[in-house]
């Protein structure tokens, strides 16, 4: 398993967690320099690569596109879609060439319905989803399944850091899932292994939500 991450910190506790091996790279994925000098020597390593999550994201600060700067508008767009779409291309041949594979698009429910101040996030979630459809129908034939996968709000430490604690967070996202509650990190760690599972074999080309509810209303 190869992670990939901006800070060597975050991936080293990571590894002192996990009871499997991982290898670590520091890289920004929306750079291409930097993943052909950071994460290329290491797929050469490790090839093949079977499975791809693209999970990294970014958020701006809470504004109207008239307050926002063009930089903010910029950074989402290069972490949230360029980043996916520059280490899509540098899996899929390899992929290709060991007969198939899964690639995992982590979108969000921002993706489906939007919400004020997030322009830049919802545009780029939404920008996933069609990501995830249209490289399904490129890959098809070469045995490449796509799927996204839509959260609604989940209980991280970064949600924690945004509201000031955990608890605040539950307090005030909380209430806006039907099902009264914030997701939990292993709930849809156990939707993103079945999505990449052969159970879903049959599943490319499309979202699942878990959501709590979040979009039906």
């Amino acid at each position: 398993m190869i992670v990939v991450d901006t800070s060597h910190d975050k991936l080293s506790d990571l590894a002192s967690e996990v009871s499997k091996k991982i290898s670590i790279c520091v890289a920004d994925i929306s750079s291409e320099a930097s993943l052909n000098t950071e994460l290329a020597p290491i797929l050469q390593r490790h090839a093949p690569v079977d499975i791809l999550v693209n999970n990294a994201a970014t958020v701006t600060r809470r504004a109207k596109i008239t307050d926002l700067g063009l930089d903010e508008w910029q950074r989402t767009l290069e972490v949230n879609l360029t980043g996916a779409f520059l280490v899509s291309r540098m899996i899929i041949p390899s992929m290709c060439a060991n007969g198939g594979g899964v690639i995992l698009n982590i979108a969000s429910q921002l993706g489906h319905v939007a919400i004020e101040g997030a322009a830049a996030y919802c545009t780029t979630k939404g920008g996933m989803l069609q990501f995830t459809r249209a490289l399904a129908l490129d890959h098809a034939e070469d045995n490449i399944r796509v799927v996204a996968l839509s959260p609604g709000a989940v209980q991280t430490p970064r949600l924690a850091d945004i509201f000031g604690s955990p608890d605040a967070a539950e307090e005030i996202l909380g209430k806006s899932h039907p099902v009264g509650r914030l997701g939990q990190a292993e709930e849809l760690a156990e939707a993103a292994l079945f999505l990449v599972s052969d159970n879903a074999s049959f599943i490319t080309g499309t979202d699942l939500v878990a959501d709590g509810g979040y979009i039906a209303r």
